[in-house]
């Protein structure tokens, strides 16, 4: 009997000090089985992200060649229950390169226990270990059913993870931006403080993570353990804020002020999520201000143009899009480009394989998700002085917010394949008396036309018809133009 009661003793202090330990705020407590290795990493995050595919591939050293190795600095944590079996990372550089973001899966719950905690230093020795381009960021893992990169088994890890002393400030690691900025692949896996956001107000008197919000289409969204609402900036860009059911801060109710918010960004599909580590991670600005919605700036930029290899400069053309197959991107005549999210002006059809030809674009990614932020440019070449009118028709679908916009650009604004800044062209929307919208949610079933533009006598010599699409968030209208005709 006095066996058992010692042992009972044991056991229940044993789990006052495992509660203790789960449950203490100071998560930069030391951690003493640190390995210092000496070992300088002979691999880039880069050049590794360059290699990788969409297929995992193994990653092989030649017999008798040294070993090679990647490092990064913790980002996530998994200790108050909102990251699940993975270890997000970045780099630090010291050389002035840019800054990579990537994961590591593994098969073990605790990982912030074993020292995977915000600001460790995380050797990666490559022999033996898969890679792949998961949704564009780098993972690293084991092979999983042959087909996808998956966990590292809990006993496994530790011969190629090594975890380092070396642990910085996370002021070190983080990187300040606005929705717009962070939303692009590049930031994924990296620590983000959006500055100055808010949760819209459809997510007011829920809980961060709430079972009672929709699993349908709508804001905020249950779906998959865990809750989607939405953070806004002044500009009305939208970011989805997720945490998981099992966050020990998942019963905390959405904030309704002006807010800083920290976490590290995520990719799943088409769909970017803020992921917070700790409740600390979201910190009230106003409590109860709310922002002000005022015009994004639009900064100059080239995404990647396309096209452009037979350009004329006529003063009387139609261009129906017949002669392009479905699904083309690339013009030889014109030229897209884009600045913000990768995304291009498409050949659609309607019927599908026998109807009519068009170009379309769209932010739309899914109904659960925010658009992506984007502009989006189809550039038509013109010579201002032989032509005398500009039209187009077009088709507005699915209405989510206006999102189009026309501007001539003269030879000295633009040059094809040049950076495009329209701050330096001049909008002519106002001019399509026709570009009209329909009512939210709804759809126009015909191509009608935008209206007519008369090209002023002082306009002259070669120039541009620029059309732009401008979505994101909550704008994701769908814009369907037709039938360009210059004469």
């Amino acid at each position: 009997m006095k066996s058992i009661l010692i042992k009972s003793l044991f056991i229940g202090t044993a789990a006052l000090l495992l509660t203790a330990c789960a449950n203490d705020d100071n998560y930069s407590t030391p951690y003493e089985e640190c390995v210092e290795t000496g070992i300088t990493p002979n691999v880039t995050v880069a050049a590794l992200t360059a290699r990788a595919t969409t297929a995992p591939r193994l990653y092989t050293v030649p017999a008798g060649a040294p070993s090679d190795y990647i490092e990064g600095y913790v980002t996530s944590s998994d200790e108050r229950g909102s990251f699940f079996k993975v270890v997000t990372l970045q780099t630090k550089p010291t050389d002035g390169s840019a800054v990579k973001g990537f994961s590591i899966a593994i098969d073990a719950n605790g990982l912030f226990g074993k020292g995977f905690t915000p600001g460790r230093k995380v050797l990666v020795k490559l022999d033996s270990l898969y890679y792949a381009n998961e949704y564009n960021a780098l993972k690293v893992g084991a092979l999983f059913e042959d087909t996808t990169v998956g966990r590292i088994a809990e006993g496994d890890y530790a011969k190629n993870i090594i975890v380092g002393c070396t642990k910085v400030d996370e002021e070190e690691l983080v990187q300040h931006m606005t929705i717009t900025q962070a939303l692009r692949d590049e930031n994924i896996n990296k620590l983000i403080e959006l500055d100055s956001v808010q949760f819209t107000t459809a997510s007011f008197g829920y809980s961060l993570y709430d079972s009672t919000a929709p699993t349908a289409a709508g804001n905020p969204q249950t779906i998959g353990g865990s809750t989607n609402h939405n953070l806004e900036d002044k500009y009305g860009r939208t970011i989805i804020f997720r945490t998981s059911s099992f966050a020990n801060f998942a019963g905390d109710k959405v904030k309704q002020g002006i807010l800083k918010v920290r976490g590290v960004l995520t990719k799943y599909r088409d769909s970017y999520q803020f992921l917070p580590r700790y409740s600390e991670d979201v910190k009230v600005i106003s409590e109860t201000g709310r922002l002000v919605r005022v015009v994004e700036p639009i900064a100059p930029g080239s995404g990647g143009p396309l096209g452009g290899t037979a350009i004329t400069y006529s003063g009387n053309f139609t261009e129906n899009f017949e002669s392009y197959a479905l699904n083309a991107n690339t013009y030889p005549k014109y030229i897209t480009d884009f600045i913000g999210a990768s995304r291009y002006w498409q050949v659609k059809q309607f019927p599908a394989n026998t109807g009519n030809k068009y170009i379309e674009m769209t932010s739309y990614v899914g109904s659960s998700s925010p658009g992506v932020v984007t502009r989006s440019y189809f550039i038509v070449p013109v010579d201002f002085t032989a032509a005398n009118t500009f039209t187009f028709k077009k088709e507005i679908r699915y209405m989510a917010g206006q999102s189009f916009k026309v501007y001539y650009a003269t030879a000295a604004n633009y040059t094809p394949g040049g950076v495009i800044d329209v701050n330096t062209f001049t909008n002519i929307t106002s001019s399509f008396t026709g570009l009209t919208y329909p009512a939210t949610g709804a759809s126009e079933s015909t191509f009608t036309t935008a209206g007519t533009y008369s090209i002023p006598a002082a306009l002259t010599g070669n120039g541009f018809f620029v059309l732009e699409y401008a979505g994101g968030g909550a704008v994701t209208t769908t814009i369907q133009i037709d039938d360009i005709v210059v004469n």
